[in-house]
């Protein structure tokens, strides 16, 4: 029997044994060497290209993002998603290692010529500084493009106006039916969330106290439970004598919930649709920027002698009664302090904030109001 050729098995068949990238060693057949050694280089050019797939940042930032589910609240999702998807459309098809601080801050500039408030901006960067961490962390890389980057500023966040006198004077009139939300909104100040998850157990009619310790989550379709973001959402609101007046004779079960009657909380669609109905009938709508949220449910093929009904929204949300309530403290000459606690706010700027911007309206009514009044005497003389 003829003797074997170096690196030639028994079968006949030739190996070669490699170091590949990852450190470990691997043995690769061929009919001849030459064809052996051609396996072991197109193995490492697929390790290669493999290896540029994983680099790049859509595929980085799918990890994160993956991530990053596990950790945050349930229901908060949406906010960082916006974020997200701002990075990935900005950075796909691009390398981790080839993005650079100019790169990074042509991105900045991008979102700020978007019209992004500062706030957003602010968040949009994080997410992405959140994604090279974690690159880095996984890839053992010392490359840090986000390492002298600051956020531009954008344009300041507007604060939400509470509902105009002449649309709270419709609420005040109007507390039957779906109205009972209304007055709870204006009358306690509470996030819908806290709204939603309050059961009558939770009001203390004998004391005159409003508990509030959780909040209603509504993420994918569902209903959930949760405590509130921070301890300050855990409250005790003062139940206001008018307020009890209206709502005690609708007193249900203990553990039946304020807003709906149920013994479970209501969808994100059953509030709405219930929301819309209600300011409907007020007269409080207007066609809608949105395209399937307050969609009419009256449905038909469309035509011209039968088109497709408008599409419409209410034009006072939740969280304005929340601003309505704050300017309510601030008239009433309640301190920042209080206010803060009845509000729930996890930081006190946050009341400063719209205790200053409550000053500044007033300052510009009466400023308004005399320049109306000088006008007035003018016309006289």
């Amino acid at each position: 029997m003829p003797k074997s050729k170096k690196g030639q098995r028994a079968d006949g068949r030739y190996q070669v044994k490699r170091k590949m990238p990852d450190g470990k060693y691997k043995v690769f057949y061929g009919k001849t060497k030459t064809e052996a050694e051609a396996k072991y280089k197109e193995a490492l050019m697929q390790r290669k290209e493999e290896s540029a797939k994983a680099e790049l940042f859509e595929a980085v930032a799918k990890d994160y993002w993956e991530k990053l589910l596990k950790r945050i609240e349930e229901g908060t999702d949406s906010s960082y998603r916006s974020n997200y998807d701002r990075c990935v459309k900005y950075f796909a098809g691009r390398r981790m290692d080839e993005i650079t601080p100019a790169m990074v801050a042509g991105f900045g500039q991008a979102l700020k010529d978007e019209g992004l408030s500062t706030s957003s901006i602010r968040n949009t960067i994080s997410v992405l500084r959140g994604i090279f961490r974690g690159w880095r962390l996984a890839s053992g890389s010392a490359y840090n493009p986000m390492q002298d980057i600051k956020p531009p500023a954008g344009k300041p966040a507007a604060i939400r106006e509470p509902p105009t006198d002449k649309e709270l004077a419709l609420f005040r009139a109007h507390p039957e039916g779906f109205g009972l939300c209304a007055w709870m909104l204006m009358y306690t100040g509470c996030r819908l969330g806290e709204l939603i998850a309050l059961r009558w157990e939770d009001i203390d009619f004998e004391n005159d106290k409003i508990y509030v310790s959780k909040k209603v989550s509504w993420a994918g379709g569902g209903v959930k439970i949760q405590d509130p973001k921070t301890n300050n959402g855990v409250r005790v609101i003062p139940l206001m004598p008018h307020l009890r007046q209206e709502i005690e004779p609708r007193r249900g079960k203990p553990t039946e919930y304020v807003i709906g009657g149920m013994a479970r909380p209501l969808t994100d669609a059953e509030y709405h649709s219930r929301w819309l109905s209600y300011c409907t009938e007020l007269g409080l709508v207007r066609p809608s920027k949105s395209k399937t949220r307050y969609r009419d449910s009256r449905r038909g093929p469309k035509s011209s002698a039968n088109p497709l009904p408008p599409v419409l929204e209410p034009t006072v949300t939740a969280h304005q009664f929340r601003h309505a309530f704050a300017s309510d403290l601030y008239d009433a000459g309640v301190g920042v302090l209080e206010a803060k606690k009845i509000m729930g706010h996890a930081d006190i700027s946050t009341t400063y904030k719209i205790y200053t911007h409550i000053r500044e309206r007033k300052l510009k009514d009466a400023t308004q109001k005399m320049i109306a009044y000088y006008n007035d005497q003018d016309d006289k003389k």
